[in-house]
């Protein structure tokens, strides 16, 4: 291992370190009534400034009850791609699920004044919204289905380039089929990955095509989680292993490992 491994080595460390404690402390905060950004934001986009905490997980809850028999009942694109348009269960999902991670990891391997950052899978874009408040000279694309969680990304992240539609297969389960491999002639030097390939039935076509997209010496982001998860989180455990080969044949890994957080180097 080279001087220049260990170095990323100890950043990636560190950053792992600090957005893990951030989340305890925030939850601590929240579980003691201390104010919190994801709420007042949430509330200003909903337009209901008087939204607090208590309400978000109660409106969550009924949501999660109703959406789950329309999950169980869909058999056909179609009605994927309604339920993805229509309903506003997954916007609340990611926000209540993801809104404290700080993404440290994805910022420190921005380097440069300028370039691209490609978040696969975006829901509500924690990523490219933590970091376009430290590198807003930075150009993001969100890659996600259309729908109410999308919106709310875009929302958060304003110059947005909307590209790469998601299609949904008979079997229900999300499928990437197109990717911006060329983003108006330039390549995304940061590629995220993070908890969407074991949502995919083709999570091996989805490594393929990130990473010819991304850049020259640029990064991937990355996890597969073991797990099969539930709602709609249907794992396709198939080819975990062959996707993973893929990535590290492909790429050097410089940290982390598949069930949480990987950062691979071209």
């Amino acid at each position: 291992m080279g001087r220049d491994g260990v170095t990323w080595r100890m950043r990636l460390t560190l950053a792992a370190f600090l957005d893990r404690w951030e989340s305890r402390v925030r939850r601590v905060g929240e579980r003691i009534g201390y104010p919190q950004t994801w709420i007042r934001e949430l509330a200003d986009y909903l337009a209901d400034p008087r939204l607090t905490l208590e309400e978000a997980w109660v409106r969550y809850a009924l949501l999660r009850r109703e959406a789950r028999p329309r999950i169980k009942a869909i058999q056909t694109e179609a009605e994927a791609l309604a339920f993805f348009r229509d309903c506003d269960y997954p916007l609340w999902r990611n926000v209540i699920h993801r809104r404290h991670t700080a993404w440290r990891r994805v910022l420190w391997t921005m380097k440069g004044s300028r370039g691209t950052l490609l978040e696969l899978g975006c829901g509500t874009a924690p990523v490219s919204a933590y970091c376009a408040a430290y590198r807003p000279e930075w150009s993001y694309w969100l890659h996600d289905l259309d729908g109410p969680a999308k919106a709310y990304g875009c929302q958060r992240v304003r110059e947005i380039l909307f590209r790469a539609p998601i299609s949904i297969p008979i079997s229900g389960i999300c499928t990437f089929t197109t990717m911006p491999l060329n983003l108006n002639g330039v390549r995304p030097w940061v590629v995220t990955a993070l908890d969407v390939f074991e949502h995919l039935a083709d999570p091996l076509t989805l490594a393929m095509d990130g990473l010819r997209a991304l850049a020259s010496e640029g990064y991937l982001h990355w996890n597969f989680v073991a797990a099969s998860g539930n709602e709609l989180n249907r794992a396709t455990a198939i080819q975990r292993d062959a996707t993973i080969r893929y990535i590290d044949a492909q790429l050097t890994r410089v940290w982390g490992n598949p069930d949480d957080h990987c950062v691979s180097r071209r």
